[in-house]
């Protein structure tokens, strides 16, 4: 019998173009699957969003597509980004070296525009959730126009325990959609939301339990295609401009500057510094673990 394979070993072997899934599952209908259950679906940077963008041009191309639903394989939607590659690495940092703000600024500035940014996208776009839905996974559930969950789906901003504070990249979106008060509290406490709470507050259409998630967003998407094509193409730029009207464009450019001063923090002593624990630990996913540990100890799953 042969030795099980790492995740670091299958992460390795994986192509690009096989992390995320095309599937047209109905006449007018494509499925985009987030596929790295091994790492739960953890968005490999920047390649794995590049793909994501790659498919979901693909779909927007498609005349004959109206409806994406976005899925994760496996138990999980998205546990957020790898922590195996933070994305200041992907932007030219080396052990040991201070990277200058140019190359920050215009990594997060590149990073953004070569992602799936889902909330242009000229089809509507369902978010399937099951497990987790962290960090980024949460992200890219809130950009999507409807979200159906399973029962035992969980989301959280915890990528604000690492350094972030109350920035959040998603500030706008979160405080537009989970209210400004839930969205706030979200952001600094990090803790895990089950669906019901969010289906509860409207932010989530339907909870399903797991065995029937995928026929309950197809169930939706086969509504949305019986719209006419012209129609929903009309929708979306009408969508398009009322996300611009609320000064969308102008936040992606502020993250651009917000997101390097976030990565030259200096913390205090008694501070939760992830990059720190990850090096007295040696384990991205041990340093995880004792940051959410702080606020856990505290009674925010």
């Amino acid at each position: 019998m042969s030795e099980p394979t790492s995740t670091a070993a299958l992460a390795a072997e994986q192509p690009v173009e096989e992390t995320v899934l095309y599937e047209m599952v109905d006449p007018h209908i494509v499925r985009l699957t987030l596929n790295r259950p091994f790492r739960r679906n953890a968005i490999l940077m920047p390649d794995q969003n590049q793909e994501l963008k790659r498919k979901l041009d693909r779909a927007a191309d498609d005349d004959a597509v109206k409806c994406v639903i976005l899925a994760g394989a496996g138990s999980d939607f998205c546990s957020g980004e790898d922590v195996n590659r933070v994305p200041v690495e992907t932007f030219g940092l080396e052990k040991g070296k201070r990277l200058p703000q140019s190359y920050r600024a215009r990594g997060i500035s590149r990073q953004q525009a070569d992602g799936a940014n889902i909330m242009r996208c000229d089809k509507v776009v369902i978010a399937a959730c099951q497990g987790a839905a962290f960090g980024l996974g949460f992200n890219l559930a809130l950009q999507c126009d409807l979200i159906v969950a399973s029962d035992d789906a969980l989301f959280s901003r915890r990528q604000t325990r690492i350094g972030f504070g109350s920035f959040d990249m998603m500030l706008p979106l979160v405080l537009l959609k989970l209210g400004i008060n839930r969205g706030y509290e979200v952001i600094l406490t990090g803790r895990k939301i089950p669906a019901q709470e969010l289906a509860d507050w409207g932010v989530i259409c339907s909870v399903v339990p797991r065995d029937q998630l995928d026929d309950e967003a197809l169930r939706y998407a086969r509504a949305v295609a019986s719209h006419s094509t012209d129609g929903l193409m009309i929708g979306r730029q009408a969508k398009k401009l009322f996300w611009d009207m609320l000064g969308f464009n102008q936040w992606s450019d502020f993250v651009s500057v917000a997101h390097p001063l976030f990565t030259n923090l200096v913390w205090r002593g008694d501070e939760t510094n992830l990059l720190k624990e990850r090096e007295r630990l040696g384990s991205a996913r041990e340093a995880l673990d004792a940051v959410h540990k702080k606020w856990e100890d505290l009674g925010f799953e």
